[in-house]
């Protein structure tokens, strides 16, 4: 009876581990351990026609030594990650635009603002400045701030640099400014979809053709300077006998001047001479003049006077203010 019992004994045995090699073996490796709080719907096998059948459950031993074996196996697979790539935060940047009390339209750039003053970086012809306003110069109802992609606004600063140029004015700072702004909107474009990948292949492309172009302009400009100076020595001659010609024009008319003006001098010296030599005989009638003005005073004088008995006489009857 004791062999027999522990014959069935060591058949138990074996039956209950023949079936955990068998559940083992139909767990697909590597198991992830599942979290307690959120626990994760598994995907259907192969062979199951049910999508909402549920999996086979498995015993809390063969759960312990599932995940005792995903620990420590050195050669366990790590988890794929995504096929699909998350598209990163586009940067952005603020811009404001207002008008000043004069009337003059100020946008750009918005670096800072506090209550007192407004920074701005703006342009100002072919290069880049940043201005500082006074909120009283400003008209409070004209300041407008937005937010803008960083990206579409340096590509913005290249296409205004790029419309600048061909017209011989500072065509090489538009170059480099358009240049410069195309690579530093190219950088700002942090995306990984088809849309951002083709953007900047056209700017590439823009900036390529931005070089093409610089490199012709200089060709052009040095064969400009070189038709210049072939005209230069072609008119040399022309223009040289014009230039004596004005020469000689301007200084018939500088004689002509001088003549006048020594003219001029020589009436002013004749003068003065006529006016030293009669200068005694007019202080000599001017004397006798103020003699004889003089003796006309005292003359008068004396016939005012109250004892004056060459007066004039009273008629007759009358006997003064006493009678």
């Amino acid at each position: 009876m004791k062999t027999t019992a522990a014959t069935s004994s060591a058949l138990v045995l074996i039956i209950l581990s023949a079936c955990i090699i068998t559940a083992y073996a139909q767990v697909p490796w590597p198991v992830r351990s599942r979290a307690a709080s959120a626990p994760r719907a598994r995907l259907p096998q192969a062979g199951q026609t049910d999508p909402n059948a549920k999996a086979p459950e498995i015993s809390p031993i063969l759960q312990k030594l599932l995940k005792v074996n995903t620990q420590t196996r050195p050669d366990a697979p790590q988890a794929l990650p995504s096929s699909r790539t998350s598209r990163a935060g586009t940067m952005s940047l603020r811009t404001a635009d207002f008008y000043l009390r004069d009337g003059k339209l100020v946008f750009g750039k918005l670096i800072s603002e506090d209550k007192n003053k407004v920074t701005i970086e703006q342009i100002d012809g072919s290069i880049i400045i940043v201005a500082t306003y006074s909120k009283r110069d400003i008209d409070p109802r004209t300041l407008q701030t937005k937010n803008i992609s960083a990206s579409k606004y340096y590509q913005d600063l290249a296409e205004y640099f790029a419309g600048r140029t061909w017209d011989f004015k500072d065509d090489p700072d538009d170059f480099i400014q358009a240049i410069r702004c195309y690579e530093r909107a190219k950088l700002l474009i942090t995306g990984t979809s088809q849309l951002d990948a083709e953007r900047i292949r056209q700017i590439d492309k823009t900036i390529a053709q931005l070089q093409a172009d610089r490199d012709v302009w200089t060709t052009q400009v040095q064969s400009r300077a070189k038709l210049k100076q072939l005209e230069f020595q072609a008119e040399f001659q022309t223009r040289f006998k014009e230039l004596e010609d004005k020469i000689d024009t301007s200084t018939r008319k500088i004689d002509e001047s001088v003549a006048q003006l020594n003219k001029i001098l020589a009436e002013i010296q004749e003068n003065q001479m006529n006016l030293e030599q009669n200068l005694p005989l007019l202080e000599q009638d001017l004397r006798r003049r103020l003699d004889i003005l003089g003796e006309q005073v005292e003359i008068n004088r004396r016939r005012m006077g109250p004892y004056n008995t060459y007066g004039p006489r009273r008629p007759y009857g009358y006997y003064g203010p006493r009678y």
